[in-house]
């Protein structure tokens, strides 16, 4: 969504930043899992640079250790870690929709385990999400024993699965949300939605296997006036989710900026 190439990839991240510290935003995670759509680890420092400068957020770039060139992207993340105090790091499994065969085919535990211990020593304590869906017993043994913040994707269920999480995850837990706030989801909003909602197991589960729309997919997003966002938000805050990571259905300042309005609320009330 940042652009095709390096250069408006990087200009479009300084962009978002800058208006993420404008309207109060903690933190960006920069959710990355495809070769092709990553940025380049010297355009995130320098993201992050620039964020130290204005007073912005954390920038918190993703790294899937499935992926054939973790080898070579971890160390290079870990060594601008080392002089950024403004990043995080997430670290996943990898989703098999994008990798190859051969990458999917990989166990992950052994190498979460390695990855977030080494992140782990370089963070000193700053945010480290780790990516818990289908790996879920191995991301509560390692959050317990690493304090990483358990990362949740919003799924039917999700307010019993952070409580689950909250035990192993003293630092909070974080979900990963799409939402569309206002009235109405225009054409190209219900097409994330629903298109999010179809790959989350547990509502697919619900539904007997069938194949959620608009209405199911309101149940895993946060959709509705900034009240009602704001009343899931509470919601969640209430099971024990410290960190809500949004992403914008319609990609626009308008929305970012009602997530903002309805984030606020909901945790005063959470």
């Amino acid at each position: 969504m940042l652009g095709q190439s390096r250069e408006a990839k990087r200009k479009e991240l300084i962009r978002i930043v800058e208006t993420a510290s404008s309207t109060g935003f903690d933190v960006i995670v920069l959710d990355s899992e495809r070769v092709v759509d990553d940025l380049h680890p010297a355009d995130v420092e320098a993201a992050a640079r620039f964020s130290e400068d204005v007073g912005g957020p954390v920038i918190v770039p993703t790294v899937p250790v499935r992926r054939g060139d973790f080898s070579s992207l971890l160390p290079r993340y870990l060594e601008i870690l080392s002089r950024r105090d403004s990043m995080g790091l997430c670290i996943v499994a990898g989703n098999p929709a994008y990798l190859s065969a051969e990458e999917a085919s990989i166990r992950p535990g052994r190498l979460l385990w390695s990855a977030c211990s080494a992140a782990g020593e370089v963070l000193n304590g700053r945010l480290m999400l780790l990516g818990t869906e289908n790996v879920e017993n191995v991301s509560r043994r390692i959050c317990r024993s690493l304090g990483c913040t358990a990362f949740l994707l919003l799924d039917e269920g999700v307010e019993e699965e952070a409580r689950r999480f909250a035990d192993s995850s003293p630092r909070g837990v974080a979900v990963y949300a799409p939402f569309y706030i206002g009235d109405g989801v225009s054409g190209e909003a219900e097409r994330v939605l629903v298109s999010y909602a179809r790959r989350r197991k547990r509502l697919v589960g619900a539904l007997g296997g069938g194949s959620p729309g608009l209405r199911e997919a309101c149940r895993v997003s946060i959709v509705g006036s900034v009240g009602e966002a704001a009343e899931r938000i509470a919601g969640l805050a209430s099971s024990g989710v410290r960190l809500l990571v949004g992403f914008p259905a319609e990609l626009s300042l308008e929305q970012v900026g009602k997530l903002a309005l309805a984030a606020r609320m909901g945790w005063r009330k959470g």
